[in-house]
């Protein structure tokens, strides 16, 4: 113990280095931000040309002199206050005097850009302040949900923001929790009665029935034993799933209809489970169906004051700012609503591209106008879910860089923030890396379309990826690397430049921009090999890994090289709309993208006979791919059959299949399969027959299964 202290008294006494002192008072907090104070000034031998006395922490200079200052502060805000020759660092709760020692190290001239890219500046001029600075967060929740705050815990605290880790010691239950407290599995076969009911029957893969008293109990007593064994999180979430299958049963729809709504019957059961835990805060989504607010309530429902509500705008664009956009009209009526009912608001914001991680998303302009609303609507809480704490993605530089600085303060000049950090992270190759940017957002806007978080570069061909722009955006490329000094640079370049690479293959392989296979090729296996270098791990949210995507790409490049071009195709019944109008035979296959070059029959037999010429010819093999995305209903053909003929008569089969469907709802894939014909044949007939109905683990079991097919591939 001796020893202890005295470790902890020599800790706490200053340290002089050339001409400045730190000091800290002996609190762990002080004692780690000193250090790593001294740490910073220490290089490029800073510390010697910087005259005076730096006190961190709850130091008698700070009480003395700026005990009004330390008032002011809330959350995990801080001040930075002095005279020029003796500077007062201090900040509330676990981190915010660290907040103020990089704070102070910023308006010195360092920067953090990326964990990878600080920057430590010269000498000259180096002061310390004779200014009163006290800052308070906007939001007293940060996270944005990507891999550096995550994966770097100098980037994390450097820049204000709360990650994962900070999110588990606070959460016992993390969003769609009903799944997990009330598992089907566990459950269904016993207590049917538990889980919703649509058009009839319970559903596995739905909500639960929440006027059942049985069912809030037992979850009640999963919850309890739950937070028995994790007594220190403060916040459960008990939230409907992530689906639309709310309980129609009658008892459900009569608590609609007194509480306004779905979003009113979750409230009066939420209501109930929060009563049973005082001491806890239990939240739940706002989210699709119960998005908006209880309204026209014969009985008026509001959340209890120890029930969280998490708002999550998913619906919303990202090409306008929601609070000015006419689209948002409903989101933001819906944020009042609820700012009338109570003041325990957490947001659930998003700010990639899901379904494509790689494609240029330029929604920079609104991350500000979204954060002001946020916090102008009194809300405290925000979480940005971006591509994840484990994947490396396009624009996450500078995206994660521009929300750590607007959740923290959403009026700062964000112009000259994106001006710092090109000019600090790309050197002179600034001025093009942002007028790329600046490029595609103005395009965007007069384009007047959406910016869809579950969008594909094809949605941009005719505005911020048409092929003029693209092929302007790649010289500006060319202009970038030539002036780059240094291979870092030109290393964050090349980064930039894959989301590009990334939208060129898409457009190339969807006909928007011209493109022969090799070249196509070439660029797809130049970017596949520089996404490898740098670590990433998924192209998209359903976790196709670049490798994946190459092979996926590659085959659709095979598929339309050396095949016949048949004559005629005639359909038994024709692809139901909207997804009728491609042709199965005019050598455009599908990519991963089933509202693109796809055909769709949506419960119905697909039945085609080709005609290849006016008489027989040599045939090595016939192919055909069908896509499996369980979430979009869209699943393999129970059957595939194919047959060839040289008469239209006698047919011979030559190939016919029974795929399974397994149980993977949100992972896509395309399935191939391919008859060797080996023969002559003049006619080709194929049957796919689509599953009876979707199966019963599926959340809509008992509805029409779709089958999409692309191509027919003779060879």
């Amino acid at each position: 113990m001796k020893q202890i202290v005295l470790v902890c008294m020599l800790l706490a006494s200053f340290v002089a280095s050339g001409q400045v002192k730190v000091i800290s008072d002996n609190t762990e907090g002080a004692i780690r931000a000193a250090a790593e104070l001294r740490r910073f000034l220490a290089m490029n031998g800073n510390d010697r040309h910087l005259a005076g006395t730096i006190h961190v922490g709850d130091t008698p200079l700070l009480r003395a002199r700026y005990a009004p200052q330390v008032e002011r502060l809330k959350d995990d805000g801080f001040l930075i206050c002095g005279d020029g020759r003796e500077v007062c660092l201090y900040g509330l709760g676990e981190r915010g005097t660290l907040y103020a020692v990089y704070a102070l190290l910023e308006r010195l001239g360092y920067r953090l850009y990326t964990p990878d890219a600080l920057v430590v500046p010269g000498h000259a001029g180096f002061a310390l302040p004779n200014s009163e600075l006290v800052e308070n967060p906007a939001f007293a929740y940060r996270e944005t949900l990507y891999y550096y705050p995550n994966h770097s815990e100098l980037y994390a605290n450097w820049h204000r923001l709360h990650n994962r880790a900070d999110l588990h010691r606070q959460w016992g239950m993390f969003v769609h929790t009903f799944q997990h407290l009330i598992p089907e599995s566990r459950y269904y076969d016993a207590h049917p009665e538990w889980f919703s009911m649509r058009e009839g029957r319970r559903d596995r893969d739905g909500q639960l029935c929440l006027s059942n008293g049985e069912m809030l109990e037992e979850l009640c007593r999963r919850l309890a034993d739950t937070m028995s064994r994790r007594p220190e999180a403060t916040i459960w979430s008990v939230s409907n799933n992530d689906n639309y299958n709310a309980c129609q049963c009658a008892p459900c729809l009569r608590l609609d209809s007194l509480y306004g709504g779905p979003t009113g019957t979750l409230l009066h059961f939420i209501n109930q489970v929060a009563a049973r835990f005082p001491d806890k805060t239990i939240s739940t989504l706002a989210y699709q169906y119960t998005r908006s607010a209880p309204n026209n309530q014969i009985v008026p429902i509001k959340p209890a004051p120890n029930v969280n509500i998490m708002l999550c705008p998913i619906e919303a664009g990202r090409e306008a700012s929601i609070a000015t956009s006419p689209r948002e009209a409903s989101f933001r009526k819906d944020m009042v609503d609820w700012g009338r009912l109570t003041d325990n608001i957490f947001i659930w914001d998003y700010v990639v591209q899901f379904r494509n991680f790689w494609n240029p998303f330029p929604n920079l302009h609104v991350l500000q106008p979204n954060l002001q609303f946020f916090r102008n609507n009194g809300v405290r809480l925000m979480f940005e879910q971006a591509t994840g704490q484990d994947n490396i993605t396009s624009w996450m530089d500078i995206r994660c860089y521009m929300l750590a600085k607007l959740m923290w303060n959403p009026d700062m000049d964000m112009d000259s923030v994106m001006d710092d950090f090109f000019r600090g992270y790309y050197g002179p190759a600034a001025p093009m890396v942002r007028r790329i940017i600046d490029t595609m957002t103005a395009a965007l806007t007069a384009s007047g379309r959406t910016l869809n978080i579950y969008g594909y570069p094809v949605d941009g061909a005719d505005g911020y990826l048409s092929p003029q722009r693209m092929l302007r955006y790649d010289l500006a490329m060319q202009s970038a690397n030539s002036v780059a000094p240094d291979s870092a640079i030109r290393e964050r370049l090349r980064y930039f430049e894959l989301a590009l690479d990334f939208a060129t293959v898409e457009l190339m392989a969807t006909g928007k921009m011209k493109g022969t296979p090799e070249q196509l090729t070439a660029r797809l296996r130049r970017m596949t090999a520089d996404l490898n270098r740098f670590g990433v791990a998924q192209m998209m949210e359903m976790g196709i890994s670049p490798d994946e995507y190459q092979r996926q790409m590659l085959h659709f490049v095979e598929k339309q090289q050396g095949s016949l071009k048949p004559k005629r195709l005639i359909y038994k019944d024709e692809p139901s709309a909207p997804y009728n109008t491609a042709s199965l035979i005019d050598r455009r296959a599908g990519i991963m993208d089933y509202r693109t070059d796809w055909v769709g029959f949506w419960g119905d037999t697909l039945k085609a006979v080709l005609t290849l010429g006016s008489a027989p010819v040599e045939v090595q093999s016939v192919s055909m791919d069908f896509f499996f995305y369980p979430l979009s209903w869209i699943f393999l053909p129970q059957r595939v059959a194919m047959d060839v003929s040289d008469d239209g008569r006698q047919w011979r089969r030559v190939g016919e299949w029974h795929p399974e469907n397994p149980e993977i709802l949100a992972t896509p894939d395309i399935k191939t399969f391919r008859a060797e014909v080996k023969g002559t044949a003049r006619y080709i007939r194929v049957v796919a027959d689509p599953l009876p109905e979707i199966p019963a683990w599926h959340r809509a079991a008992g509805q029409k299964a779709w089958i999409f097919t692309d191509e027919i591939v003779v060879k």
